[in-house]
């Protein structure tokens, strides 16, 4: 269960992520948009995060930080790197392929 715990987690960090990059665009008219509508993408980030700080905290219950931590981030980067190859909306270089690559690799050493 620890380990759904830590997909979870990262899971809602690359939601805040998401919503943080889609906040950061801006608004897509010229027309200045309520407030509410500028806000909600942060508050949607920090209701994600604050989610997943849950999450986190339900899997430290049961592994050991030093396991803990680098899947939850590992979950996080593999979060991401779908996101942009599903979305088109960010460019996924065979630099940064390789380079997630060695986070994997490094996560599953100190797994064992």
């Amino acid at each position: 269960m620890a380990y759904l715990w830590l997909i979870l987690s990262g899971a809602c960090s690359v939601a805040a992520s998401v919503a943080l990059k889609s906040a950061g665009a801006g608004p897509s008219t010229a027309l200045p948009a309520p407030l509410l509508t500028q806000a909600l993408p942060y508050l949607m980030a920090v209701g994600a995060y604050g989610l997943g700080f849950g999450f986190y905290a339900l899997a430290l219950r049961q592994l050991d930080l030093t396991l803990a931590y680098p899947l939850m981030v590992a979950f996080a980067i593999a979060g991401v790197f779908g996101y942009g190859l599903l979305s088109g909306a960010e460019s996924i270089s065979a630099m940064r392929m390789a380079g997630a690559a060695f986070i994997a690799v490094g996560v599953f050493l100190i797994s064992k």
